[in-house]
């Protein structure tokens, strides 16, 4: 079983569930005291992991190795926010997107029946790229779950 190929909200569960807790030990896993092997195996022992995977009919030793490849996703993407140094990170993140994507992206979300859930003036310039690709394709890539919870069908 590949994570790809899971529903887009169990995914988002997982991811979420795993986010979190990534945050929590970030300190051990830079300082590789904590690998992701031992914390591939005490997640899936988490009672809300395991319910999930219950869900969806799939086995903790079947889904293993992908969500090992998974959380070594989020770890690298983690590590690279996380040790790029100051300019760098105020320059990413404190840059105003440009106007004309945030119009183009409310059009989109319009034109496709979608409402966002926070204010556009929140989003990055990644986050309006992984929405668009979203709402054209239907996918999200690895790392990206969050913009899942962004985007909401208009009722």
């Amino acid at each position: 079983m590949q994570f790809l190929q899971l529903d887009l909200d169990v995914r988002y569960k997982i991811y979420t569930q795993t986010k979190k807790t990534l945050r929590k030990y970030q300190k051990g896993i830079i300082s590789g005291k904590l690998t992701p092997e031992k914390f591939v195996d005490n997640m899936l022992k988490d009672t809300l992991i395991e319910d999930i995977l219950k869900s969806i009919n799939v086995s903790s030793d079947s889904f293993k190795d992908t969500y090992r490849d998974y959380v070594e996703t989020l770890i690298s993407i983690q590590n690279e926010n996380l040790l790029s140094n100051k300019r760098k990170f105020q320059k990413n993140y404190s840059k105003k997107v440009d106007y004309t994507s945030i119009f183009k992206l409310n059009e989109l979300l319009n034109d496709n029946g979608y409402d966002l859930s926070i204010p556009s003036k929140y989003l990055t310039q990644s986050d309006i790229d992984s929405i668009v690709k979203f709402i054209t394709t239907g996918n999200i890539d690895l790392g990206d779950e969050k913009i899942y919870n962004y985007v909401n069908k208009k009722i």
